[in-house]
């Protein structure tokens, strides 16, 4: 699967770049059709599917091991994320790849003042008062939550009806992962269509004033993913770090086709059992919560691209400043969904906040998709990196 995803992958970009410029219905017609609707039938599956597999995944916990699971997997979390972003943050400020930018080019704008909503009340918002409109909306963190409280229900019932409830979980669950695997054999065509798409709007030349930012997101991207989470795996895993990412190889491929931690959670699920052999209601937990309260490559793609904007535009941050951008990276890289483009809005908050034009934001828009790619792979190692710590602690 993996091969005939990068032949797609390979045959779209190919498509985009020599025959899109003369056919221009390739890319309205059939290329764009393509993978906007393979992307549909995917998500469509996830949000049921990750809300299912966490309400098992805390019903089978085993007594008192949920407590454990869960502080070790946020402690990993966020000590992960805030590394990442610090990899990130250290290579933007050596490099500097905003210099020399001619700024007449750049998107205009004014500043809009920031929305000052109190640290508590975004916790606060975080839980849904209805979990029909959360899912609606595509809230995946919202219904998240609310399949936390079924789980933990569940746990604390007994009886017919509570072992039925999880029967029924099971069975959904079970026909969800089906429905995705059929779905998957889609996606060839549907990421031959998504980058036949992305090369036809910027071109295979729109990379090339912006190189050093890309540069400087996939080399902090590589280091977080080689170098730190190689450290993770050898020291709290006790596992070969080639061994591993070998084994989860499949998880990565889809990761990258399809920028999408959610989309890619059904695989990630497949990995972390056959490939790696965790325990079920650990990886269960651990990667569905993963898909999107981990994001490492999220939170650093974003610290990244504010201070890239800010020295683009030639806006001197204060300290404060700063720090406000590396713990909203933080703080975002636990928040921010785990679907394609997710991270924009949070970015254009965060460019808006330092005194950034909203439209600085378009800047990054070109060349976001094959960024998104890169950070969701490494979103995506992490969940399973941390899958595989924990369950090495026991």
């Amino acid at each position: 699967m993996a091969l005939r995803i990068l032949f797609g992958m390979a045959t779209g970009a190919l498509l985009g770049a020599f025959v899109a410029p003369h056919a221009p219905w390739l890319v309205d017609l059939v290329a764009r059709p393509a993978g906007a609707l393979f992307m549909r039938l995917l998500l469509v599956l996830v949000m049921p599917l990750a809300a299912a597999a966490l309400v098992l995944g805390i019903a089978e916990l085993k007594p008192g091991a949920l407590g454990g699971v869960a502080s070790r997997a946020l402690g990993l979390t966020v000590a992960l994320t805030a590394t990442a972003v610090g990899v990130g943050v250290f290579l933007v400020t050596v490099v500097h790849p905003g210099r020399g930018i001619d700024r007449s080019a750049l998107p205009a704008g004014k500043p809009v003042a920031a929305i000052d909503t109190p640290p508590i009340d975004t916790f606060v918002n975080m839980v849904p008062d209805n979990v029909i409109a959360a899912a609606a909306k595509g809230d995946l963190l919202g219904v998240l939550l609310v399949a936390v409280l079924v789980g933990l229900a569940v746990r604390r019932s007994s009886g017919e009806p509570a072992r039925r409830l999880v029967e029924w979980v099971q069975g959904l669950f079970d026909v969800l992962v089906v429905g995705v695997q059929m779905v998957m054999k889609l996606a060839p065509v549907g990421v031959a269509g998504l980058t036949c798409v992305l090369v036809a709007r910027t071109g295979l030349e729109g990379l090339a004033p912006l190189a050093r930012f890309v540069a400087v997101v996939v080399g902090a991207i590589l280091i977080q993913g080689i170098v730190v989470y190689g450290a993770a795996l050898h020291l709290l895993a006790r596992r070969s770090p080639l061994a591993f990412y070998r084994a989860i190889q499949p998880a990565l491929a889809v990761a990258f086709s399809t920028a999408s931690s959610a989309a890619t959670l059904p695989t990630t699920l497949r990995v972390a059992d056959s490939g790696l052999g965790l325990r079920p209601d650990l990886a269960r937990f651990v990667l569905t919560v993963g898909a999107s309260a981990n994001q490492n490559g999220t939170a650093l793609f974003e610290g990244v691209s504010v201070l890239f904007l800010a020295q683009l535009y030639g806006v001197d941050l204060s300290v404060s400043q700063s720090a406000l951008i590396v713990i909203v990276s933080i703080a975002a890289g636990v928040g921010t969904a785990g679907v394609p483009g997710a991270s924009l809005p949070v970015i254009a908050a965060l460019a808006t906040a330092v005194g950034l034009p909203p439209e600085s934001v378009g800047v990054l828009v070109g060349f976001d998709r094959i960024l998104d790619m890169c950070r969701t792979t490494l979103n995506v190692a992490g969940d399973l990196v941390i899958a595989a710590c924990v369950d090495a602690e026991g």
